[in-house]
């Protein structure tokens, strides 16, 4: 507790306790202590009311004549013939909304808090004097007036710079590593892990990562270093779910949907502890108040009740959580919440504005921006959105849901439905899943604030919010392959491990099965063995007799399950998860399913969830054929897309997601390509793509630069018919490509222009998008084919460039002295050193995109004036053999000091990922990538990483000692190899030419070029065709021109010639 707050309470109760007499004592050391706490400077009585500073009135009189209750006569004269009239005369005055003020009535032994609404005044509840009375009157003099449901308000007082949310935060951490050191099973130290397993894992996080996350952070993890990024997070998710979900119980009690009014004052005014603590279990964490409002399971995430069991620790142990929650029940009390402001997600920016940038970008938590949910929506809408079942399958916070939302009470208005008509749509209409308990229960709080009002109008109704803790991948369902009668489903980490088995007739019943859980859950609680419970499921009538013959079996081993975790203190969740995973079985068809699916590679997921998602994605034949472009690099956004579509979206219907735009040319992506949803039935539905918006070219996400699309498609029985319409946006002109999220959907199109082409796959189901001009297609897919006379070659993978790829500073005519590079990598290699070593594993090395242009190779320019980089290559394969011819060349005499650079560096080369994944019984100093074609004296190169696509020809060149040596490419560059200089300069001449260009900018991912020859076709070289030999003759004077503008001058005649080739071919392969 603040001591201004302390010395305020303390200079009030001094005098209280003497005790004092009259109103104008009670003024007086009132105001007094106020001012002093503050710095305010009150005004005196003036116009029928005691004190104020500008939107904070008070009113006092002698003490106790409130008598303790607010049917007192005083009591009524404080607040309706002084406060009511005096706040209806000030919003006249100044413009400012009667809400917005707050009123105070004081009389010494007690306080209460008023606010006006319409004409009427409403009294809180009337709070004994004490700390915590003390405290909240100096807390609305200081917020000056009732807060209105902003981010600005909500990121003011509660974001992580807040002292609120600071203070609250420390205490939770606090509480957490205190529990987490303990050596026993523990209920918090479990449910951490839980989370930790499934939920908080953050991938790539380098220690320079991890100390701009900690900096950005505002309270310390006092617990052991490898739990300091993931313990924060679950604590400012617990945080963040706890404020949410007492906004929640503000907003059901201002609309008068319970009896329970002002919660978070009726709460924090509590004195006794053991009473707040219980309170807040049974009101909101066990959703009492909005069961109360017609809500059912509003509060159905148990994992961030944890702070309960750290507030009942002693004050030390907890780090005085309970009076952080009393203060944060406080501010969140001056908050007028009966009439919500139409402002979009605030919940979502209030999270943006708690977890740091970088650790939002390590999670892959990139929010929509509204302007873009608005135009996904459009583009989604077929039909009026009141004939529309809409599922938002990875819903997030509920960006998509509320602009549902509105439009349907729109268009319902629009229909003249009633209230009653419209709230019962909603409620079966509007659906979103989510796999992180935080998203779900922001997005339920988001829903009800969207629907607040109409349920006012609607009384006794009771609703179910239609935001389920379920997995868009994977979701209960008969096996098919096996026991059609029950249904099997694994849930929770390597620590629960819950392995469901339920018949399938409860499974797939919504109401039985919560009626049964309901039961299931009570007995766990009571400790009861299954004999007992089945005893009681018959009594009951909940179970008949003939379908406990055959259900018992599977409903035994769940039960028995969860007792086991009950009987570890690990329970109070399983019922209620299980609950959710299994609603989203029964939820049925939708005509529309958006959103924006996560967009993480399948290698960043959690390993337990990798492995039980993995058959599920085997089955819709979505990885990759070829082996290294596997699973490790699909996306899940893919994945995604496929069940979502096969589950939850009717025949027909309409599908339009925010998507990597990698998915339409990747080759890890070719079984997401060919949209069919059942890939071992001849009679499968397929998605057919509608069309793709593409904002490559611009910046829609404020926190990542990414390939963003919006996607439609459609569910069909037929197979996917080509063009698919492509549009591409760019900024207009003077305008920036980063878009402000702020701004609406109007806004945004005023400062962008679309470039309409169209998509076909280059050739086979499943290979890449071309994306050309409209038209163009036609005349440019005879070079689709895969070239049958050379392919395309990675270059060498070292993974420890700082060590392999070094200069030379000098050489003494039989050795050279090489130098380590500390700086080329993120793995530690110590200090800069350097060496003596001998020189015939070095090679001179073509490091990148920099290094050579269209037909030039910079490396070779007589002026050229960097430093120069080689290569060690220590094999000359990857061949058992070759590893051994290599460990065998390391022992001799001969390479010694080689042998000795290497060992320095030995832990490093034994832990490089390549090494230990592709590289058994490889001598420690091996490298990937290489074979004889590494070798070969001519390359044709090209980049791997480039806007664009450009080659050049690579020989040889002198080097110290050695003379003259092959050039070795880095595998941030693909070759192809030759020992024919004329072929390499043709192919060099003809990759360089426009049409090539054209086409493999228009199937390639810009960063990720590979292997340009799978479907690229070209007429293979002819000595005997004049043109040939002349192409090759010019592409060799280029690179041999080292002036750049007399270079230029050749490549208008190189393309020229290269662009004829391609033609007179194309006519004759007609």
């Amino acid at each position: 507790m603040d001591q201004s707050v302390i010395n305020a309470f303390n200079q009030i109760n001094e005098r209280r306790m003497k005790p004092w007499v009259g109103e104008e004592e009670v003024r007086i050391i009132w105001v007094k202590a106020i001012e002093e706490a503050t710095g305010l400077l009150l005004e005196a009585e003036r116009g029928r009311k005691d004190s104020s500073h500008n939107h904070v009135i008070i009113e006092f009189k002698a003490p106790g004549l409130f008598k303790g209750s607010k049917d007192s006569p005083k009591f009524k004269e404080a607040t309706e013939s002084r406060l009511l009239p005096y706040i209806l005369r000030e919003a006249e005055k100044t413009g400012i909304p009667v809400s917005d003020f707050i009123g105070i009535a004081v009389d010494g032994e007690h306080i209460c808090f008023t606010q006006v609404r319409g004409s009427e005044i409403f009294s809180q509840q009337l709070i004994p004097f004490s700390l915590y009375a003390v405290s909240i009157v100096i807390e609305a003099f200081k917020a000056d007036t009732r807060r209105a449901l902003t981010t600005e308000n909500l990121l003011r007082d509660f974001g992580h710079g807040s002292s609120n949310a600071r203070e609250l935060m420390q205490s939770l951490s606090d509480g957490l590593a205190y529990e987490i050191q303990k050596t026993d099973n523990n209920k918090v130290k479990m449910l951490f892990e839980e989370w930790r397993t499934l939920y908080g894992q953050v991938s790539d996080t380098s220690t320079l990562l991890t100390e701009s996350i900690c900096s950005e952070i505002t309270f310390l993890w006092k617990g052991e270093d490898k739990h300091s990024i993931s313990a924060r997070l679950f604590v400012i998710h617990t945080y963040n779910s706890l404020l949410i979900k007492l906004l929640a119980a503000e907003i059901v009690s201002s609309h008068g949907l319970t009896s329970f009014e002002y919660p978070a004052q009726t709460i924090s005014a509590l004195k006794d502890d053991k009473a707040l603590i219980k309170s807040l279990e049974k009101d909101i964490e066990k959703s009492a108040i909005f069961e109360q409002a017609g809500i059912k399971g509003f509060v159905e995430e148990a994992i961030f009740s944890w702070y309960l069991d750290i507030a009942k620790l002693s004050n030390s142990e907890s780090g005085g959580l309970i009076t952080s929650l009393r203060k944060t029940l406080a501010v969140l009390s001056l908050y007028h919440l009966d009439k919500i402001s139409r402002t979009r997600d605030v919940l979502r920016d209030l999270y943006q504005g708690l977890v740091p940038r970088q650790l939002r970008k390590s999670l892959g938590e990139f929010y929509t921006p509204d302007w873009l949910v608005d135009y996904t929506l459009a583009k989604a809408k077929k039909k009026p959105w009141l004939e529309q079942r809409v599922l938002d399958p990875t819903c997030g916070s509920g960006a998509f849901l509320i602009s549902l939302i509105r439009q349907k009470i729109s268009e319902a208005k629009e229909m003249k439905w009633s209230n009653d008509q419209i709230l019962e749509h909603i409620c079966s209409s509007v659906w979103g899943f989510d796999l992180n308990p935080l998203a779900v229960q922001t997005a339920r709080v988001n829903f009800l604030i969207e629907i607040a009002e109409l349920l006012q109008t609607c009384k006794g109704v009771e609703i179910e919010l239609p935001i389920l803790l379920a997995d868009a991948i994977y979701s209960p369902a008969p096996d098919p392959n096996n026991n059609q009668d029950v249904v099997n489903y694994k849930i929770g980490s390597q620590l629960a491990k819950l392995d469901i088995s339920l018949p399938s007739e409860l499974a797939l019943s919504r109401k039985r099965l919560d009626e049964v859980f309901i039961r299931l859950g009570e007995d766990v609680e009571l400790n009861l063995d299954f004999i007992d419970v089945k005893e009681k499921l018959l009594r009951y009538k909940l179970i008949s007799s003939q379908e406990m013959v055959s259900w018992e079996e599977p409903l035994s081993y769940t039960y028995n399950q969860i007792l086991g975790l009950h009987r570890k203190q690990w329970n109070g969740i399983w019922f209620r998860i299980v609950r959710n995973f299994f609603w989203s079985a029964t939820a049925g068809e939708f005509d529309c399913i958006v959103g924006n699916p996560p967009w993480v590679r399948w290698s960043k997921l959690p390993d337990t969830y990798r492995e039980r998602v993995k058959p599920t994605c085997e089955d819709y034949g979505i990885f990759s054929k070829t082996k290294r472009h596997g699973g490790n690099e699909l996306d899940i956004s893919a994945m995604i897309t496929y069940t979502v579509a096969d589950k939850w979206l009717v025949n027909d219907g309409c599908m339009a997601f925010v998507i990597t735009g990698t998915l339409f040319k990747n080759p890890s992506s070719a079984g997401f390509r060919t949209f069919k949803l059942e890939p071992k039935d001849p009679n499968s539905a397929f998605l057919q793509p509608i069309e793709v918006e593409d904002f490559k070219a611009l910046k829609p996400f404020e926190d990542a630069s990414n390939h963003t699309v919006v996607a439609i498609f459609k569910k069909t029985r037929a197979e996917p018919k080509y063009p698919i319409p492509y549009k591409i946006w760019q900024a207009a002109e003077g305008q920036k490509r980063t878009i402000d999220p702020k701004l609406n959907q109007a806004e945004v199109f005023k400062k962008i222009v679309a470039d309409n082409k169209e998509a076909f796959p280059v050739s086979e189901d499943g290979s890449p998008w071309a994306i050309l001009k409209i038209g163009r297609f036609s005349t440019i897919k005879y070079l689709s084919n895969e070239c049958d006379w050379t392919k395309g070659r990675k270059g060498i993978t070292t993974d420890l460039n700082g060590v392999y790829f070094v200069p030379i500073i000098q050489d003494n005519g039989e050795r050279v002295e090489i130098k380590s590079r500390p700086e080329a990598g993120k793995i530690d290699i110590g200090v800069s050193r350097t060496q003596w070593v001998e020189p015939d594993l070095l090679y001179p090395l073509i490091k990148g995109a920099s290094d050579f242009e269209a037909c030039y190779l910079k490396l070779a320019d007589p002026n050229y004036n960097k430093q120069m980089l080689y290569t060690f290559v220590p094999n000359t394969g990857i061949s058992k053999a070759d590893f051994q011819n290599s460990k065998d060349k390391l022992n001799l005499q001969e390479y010694k000091n080689t042998k000795i650079w290497f060992e320095n560096f030995k832990d490093q080369l034994l832990n490089r990922s390549t090494f230990r994944r592709q590289m058994n019984n490889a001598p420690y100093q091996a490298i990937y990538n290489v074979g004889d074609y590494t070798f070969q004296p001519w390359k044709v190169v090209w980049p791997e990483m480039s806007k664009s696509f450009y080659a050049a020809v690579a020989s040889s060149i002198d080097m110290p000692v050695n003379g003259k040596r092959v050039f070795i490419p880095d595998h941030k560059v693909y070759f192809s190899s030759f020992d024919s200089k004329e072929i390499a300069y043709y192919l060099c001449g003809l990759l360089n030419t426009e049409t090539v260009r054209e086409w493999l900018d228009s199937h390639n991912v810009s960063i990720q070029v590979a292997n340009i020859f799978k479907h690229l076709s070209l007429p293979e070289f002819n000595t005997l065709d004049t043109e040939h030999m002349r192409l090759s003759e010019l592409v060799e004077q280029v690179h041999n021109t080292h002036n750049k503008s007399d270079r230029s001058k050749l490549l208008i005649e190189v393309f020229s010639l290269a662009e004829n080739i391609l033609s007179n071919w194309d006519n004759s392969s007609e």
